[in-house]
This record gives C-alpha cells, structure tokens and sequence, in this order.
C-alpha cells in the first residue's frame, strides 16, 4: 500500500521573500531568509515547530511527521484567559444577583429576572473588552522577557476586513545572533508601526517569535476601552432612566 503524503503549506508575509521563491525557487533562500520562515535545517532535515518535522523528498514535495519527544507548551497567556474568563462570570453572576434585589427593593423598576441577567451581561462584556489588553500586557511583561529592536518591513491584512484594513507589523530583528521575522497576533486599526519604524520589542526567550510591541498595545488599549464604555453605557442609561421615569 502506497504511504500517503502529507503537504505542508505556509504563509508568507514578506514580499521580498514571495519574490525570491517566485524567480528562484526554495533553492534561492539564503539561511537567515529560511531562518525568518521559521524554519530550521540540520541533517538535512527541515525542522518547523516544536511539534513537528520535515524531511524533502527528491520530488521536492515537504513531508510532515510528528515527533514524539517534542511537546509545545501552551501560552502562558492563554492560559490566563481561562482563569480571566471565570472572574468575568463570577462577576456577571454576583451584577445579575444584586440587579434581582433591586428590583424587589425599587418597585418602579420594571424589569424581570431575564431582563437584569441581560443587562449585567451587557456590562460584563463591556468590561471584559475594557481590561483584556491590561491582561494580556501585565501578562506578555511576566513571560516575554526579552528586548529586542524590531524594524518594521511590511504589513499582513486581515482577511474579509472590506475598508476598514486591520493590520499587524511584521518586524524584523536579531536576537542571540539570529535574524527573524515575525508579528503580533492581533489586528487593529491603529498602533501598528510604519514601515521602516523601529520599535523595542518583548520577545519571549523560549519562542523568540512570540513578540509584543507595547506601543501598538497602548493604542489598542484605548480603542478597546471605548468600546467597552458603550457596552456598559447604554445599560446603565437604561437603567437610569427606568429609575427617574419609574
């Protein structure tokens, strides 16, 4: 029985990168442009994650295997979101709680049971968006231990984003000698650096292309924090006007 081949397909965000394989084939890539990829060569092996390898055949076509003595961690930030989630709940839970009391103690206040979980709802929600970059930047400060300075060479758009075009930077930097490449998962409309603008980076020394740009993080921050009024806002207008007009 013919053993199956599995192909490993990968995006490539530098343009120049794009270019050099499109005139030249793999072949053309020097060791720090494979390096950028994320990829790493030994024995003739092409190594691409902590949980798998890549050996090429003659044909040129990339084979995957699992190895079996590798794990990835998960990240320690998302983690984190788990435990954040729950708080959030414990919070939507003690708001929907004293929202039910209210409305026996204040007869005036016409609303159900249903209607006052909704509204904590609403306001959990707004303050999960609010907080959630103050989580993941108190987080990426405790386990991206690194600075680096990371040129800004190209953007990578998000995809079905219409007019409004959320990006991310992607940087290039040296780290412990090596040249890489790499960029926030987040997309935004604003924070994202210019091309050609240098920023200092976190990186983590475990995965040094696990980066966090705090500049673009502090403009995010603001936009989510707008957001996030709104959602508790108009609760809370509805809430008051009930009160006064009750």
């Amino acid at each position: 029985m013919e053993e199956k081949e599995n192909l490993f397909s990968m995006k490539i965000s530098d343009p120049e990168l794009v270019q050099k394989i499109r005139e030249g084939g793999i072949e053309s890539l020097s060791p720090d442009d494979i390096n950028s990829l994320g990829v790493e060569v030994k024995d003739g092996h092409l190594s691409f994650t902590d949980a798998s390898e890549a050996e090429l055949n003659g044909n040129r076509r990339v084979k995957i295997g699992t190895v079996a003595d590798k794990k990835s961690a998960s990240s320690p930030i998302k983690r984190g979101l788990i435990g954040y989630i729950g708080i959030l709940f414990v919070v939507l839970v003690v708001l929907s709680v004293i929202g039910i009391i209210c409305c026996k103690m204040y007869p005036q206040l016409d609303f159900t049971n249903k209607d006052m979980i909704f509204i904590s709802l609403f306001i959990v929600v707004g303050l999960g968006i609010s907080l959630n970059e103050f989580r993941v930047a108190a987080a990426s400060k405790k386990y991206k231990t690194e600075r680096v300075q990371g040129k800004c060479i190209s953007h990578e758009y998000a995809s079905g984003s219409g007019n409004l075009k959320p990006r991310r930077s992607v940087y290039e930097y040296t780290y412990r000698g090596n040249v890489y490449r790499s960029c926030e998962n987040v997309y935004a409309n604003k924070g994202y650096a210019k091309t050609g603008e240098v920023r200092e980076l976190l990186i983590s020394p475990e995965n040094p292309r696990d980066i966090y740009d705090p500049k673009a993080s502090n403009a995010r921050k603001i936009g989510k924090i707008l957001v996030g009024m709104i959602f508790i806002g108009i609760p809370v207008v509805i809430l008051v006007c009930e009160f006064i007009n009750g």
